[in-house]
């Protein structure tokens, strides 16, 4: 990852829209105000992602079985600050397994869940089923240490979980039965430490690549061929006090994502809504992202204002790319574009909008599906997907 750039100079239709649904949705400078002053212009950003046509349509919503914040103790659980807005670590991070299983993790919960998604119509639907529901089918706590985030292997043989806070876990990998869809407890711990937060595997699961938001943060990408599991890439992260939260990659194999955000604390700062993501180019037969990046942007509103996962969108060889990236400070799924040919990055909608501190994301094995993890109110969120409109319709629709 190279240094901070500015942003390009090149004329934004979409920002310009930004512009005229609401007067606070310019360019935005980091500035230090008063946690009321940021509180309510988070606040317009959330309000003018909802103004916006989103791309997707909200299907279900689903809380969390036995969810802490339906318990009286919740006063004994650290919440941590998001823009002047307070909330608990909860439903962090969703993973698809195929196109109608999901595995959830929940930090404070400390359990990692595995759904089937039943849709009206889907053979599984019962008889006058009209709504999506989530039927739980497994739970394991044992060998977790509050999951952050969660990721399966395209060739469903393993799941992939981050665990924050305890030194005693770290990234840790889980056997998948492929008959129960159940998952091994006794998972291999291939790093241990307590700032781990994002993870992927490659397109032909023969890579684990993961992020690290400690001092000064890092992304790693681990070969799985071999025991113990050999290092292939480190980059160390150049851009404090931003932090890597997470790591993507192209369905194709050539590209990676990287989504950088100031990690949250439980007091707020002068600063603490500012974002950015970059795409790097991948080499695929090495496990090697290149360092320097084809394009970035940066942003402290509802674009990338506190970005947490972000996940390419299953597409043709070749593009047009499309990346979802979680948006805490504005409560969206915000959607990029990613133009290989001209490497040119850009902001291109909402995917969904009115979330609750969305943090983990996922999009199913056929671009169709979209998971989010939401941290404020617990809830695993499904919506649909619409298909990528042609270049400059999304700026006319909207």
């Amino acid at each position: 990852m190279s240094p901070l750039r500015p942003w390009p100079s090149q004329r934004d239709p979409l920002r310009e829209m930004l512009g005229r649904v609401s007067d606070r949705l310019q360019r935005m400078r980091l500035r230090t105000t008063s946690s009321g002053n940021r509180s309510a212009s988070i606040g317009r950003d959330a309000a003018a992602a909802s103004a916006i046509k989103a791309q997707g349509t909200i299907l279900l919503q689903h809380r969390s079985e036995r969810s802490l914040l339906q318990r009286d103790a919740t006063g004994d659980l650290t919440p941590f600050i998001v823009a002047g807005r307070s909330r608990l670590a909860t439903c962090s991070g969703v993973a698809w397994l195929g196109d109608r299983h999901l595995a959830v993790v929940n930090l404070y919960g400390g359990h990692l869940r595995i759904y089937r998604l039943h849709l009206p119509d889907s053979p599984s639907a019962a008889a006058g089923e009209r709504g999506a529901r989530l039927e739980l089918l497994h739970e394991m706590s044992e060998g977790l240490a509050f999951p952050e985030d969660v990721a399966a292997s395209r060739d469903g043989r393993l799941l992939a979980v981050t665990s924050s806070v305890a030194d005693s876990a770290g990234v840790s990998l889980h056997r998948i039965d492929p008959a129960t869809l159940n998952s091994s407890p006794a998972g291999e711990t291939i790093r241990r430490g307590k700032a781990f937060h994002g993870l992927t595997f490659s397109p032909d699961s023969r890579y684990l690549a993961f992020t690290e938001i400690g001092r000064p943060g890092f992304v790693e990408v681990v070969g799985l061929a071999g025991t113990p599991r050999q290092r292939c890439c480190l980059l160390v992260n150049p851009h404090s006090p931003l932090k890597p939260k997470a790591v993507s990659f192209s369905s194709d194999g050539r590209f990676a994502a990287i989504s950088l955000s100031l990690n949250v604390t439980p007091a707020d700062g002068p600063f603490a809504v500012r974002g950015m993501l970059s795409v790097h180019a991948f080499d695929a037969a090495k496990g090697i992202i290149a360092s320097e990046p084809l394009d970035e942007l940066r942003d402290a509103g509802m674009q990338l204002g506190s970005v947490e996962i972000c996940k390419f969108v299953p597409g043709r060889p070749g593009g047009p790319y499309r990346i979802l990236a979680a948006n805490q400070g504005a409560d969206c799924i915000s959607i990029f574009r990613f133009d290989a040919a001209a490497r040119r990055l850009s902001f291109a909608g909402i995917c969904a909008a009115g979330l609750s501190f969305p943090h983990g994301l996922d999009v199913s094995p056929d671009g169709r599906l979209v998971a989010v993890a939401c941290y404020g109110d617990d809830t695993l969120t499904i919506c649909s997907l619409a298909d990528e409109p042609p270049e400059g319709s999304a700026q006319r629709s909207m």
